[in-house]
């Protein structure tokens, strides 16, 4: 029984697999395909063709895209964190009147939808003078992350054993000393897979993205994508390819923090 069990495991832990990477290779495939082998039956290009990939690099925009959405995402996530990591700490922490309603109204915050608040964001982002900008975006990105980084943080807070701040302070050690010194350096796997969520929801996001810019000087990567086609048809090989493009710095800093991200992400979902 047990033999079956394992095997059953490994079949449904295969296709799982199989199912969510073949989107992928057939992204990177149709990226290495000339534009009449686009729609052909073939899985495979007859050769390996880079010119949509030195199309995308070096005969467009998109560069000027990645670096957009470089901006926004990474002061987005700083954002959330200096925000975020106070809040966190206050709710696990501290007792105060109304806690839970206002941490129920993170919570909500986090799912409600972004559609509701287009028509009078847009009227505020006109009347300060930001549309068109990167400020276009921070601000409502800011507005939305930052409730998720706070939810996430203060689980992740109260798994770090109280009686570490209270014998630091009993030594002396003030409040801001505290957090500097003990909290922060305790907390950082989860400070920073909050900043990496952060930052790949910002660099993902398309809505706002949409409404908020219209020039090339703001226009983030989704956005960017969606511009790949013709009059009468899409460009699938360059849209394709400034996909793979779009994914690499995501690929690369999680890789680079792989080990922060999963023990940020299990310790943060031992305790609520």
């Amino acid at each position: 029984m047990k033999n079956k069990l394992g095997l059953f495991f490994w079949i449904g832990l295969i296709v799982i697999v199989c199912i969510n990477i073949i989107p992928y290779l057939w992204t990177i495939l149709t990226s290495m395909k000339q534009p009449n082998e686009i729609y052909d039956v073939k899985v495979f290009p007859n050769e390996f063709f880079l010119d949509n990939y030195l199309a995308v690099i070096f005969e467009s925009n998109f560069m000027t895209n990645i670096w957009n959405s470089f901006v926004v995402s990474a002061t987005t996530a700083l954002i959330c964190i200096l925000i975020g990591v106070p809040a966190a700490y206050a709710f696990a922490r501290l007792k105060f009147k109304f806690q839970n309603t206002l941490f129920m109204l993170v919570l909500f915050i986090t799912i409600f939808p972004g559609i509701f608040i287009i028509s009078p964001l847009f009227d505020f982002l006109s009347r300060i003078g930001a549309i068109d900008t990167y400020l276009a975006l921070i601000i409502p990105y800011v507005a939305y992350f930052t409730p998720l980084v706070v939810w996430i943080l203060t689980g992740y807070f109260k798994t770090i054993p109280s009686a570490i701040e209270e014998v630091a302070i009993m030594d002396g050690c003030s409040i801001f000393k505290l957090i500097l010194r003990i909290i922060l350096p305790l907390s950082l796997p989860g400070i920073l897979t909050v900043g990496i969520i952060a930052f790949t929801l910002a660099w993902n996001e398309f809505m706002f993205a949409l409404i908020f810019t219209s020039s090339n000087s703001a226009r983030t990567v989704p956005v960017a994508i969606s511009q790949f086609q013709g009059i009468h048809s899409l460009n699938w090989g360059q849209m394709t390819a400034a996909a793979i493009v779009a994914t690499i710095p995501i690929v690369l800093i999680s890789i680079a923090l792989q080990k922060y991200i999963i023990s940020g992400l299990t310790a943060g979902s031992i305790k609520e």
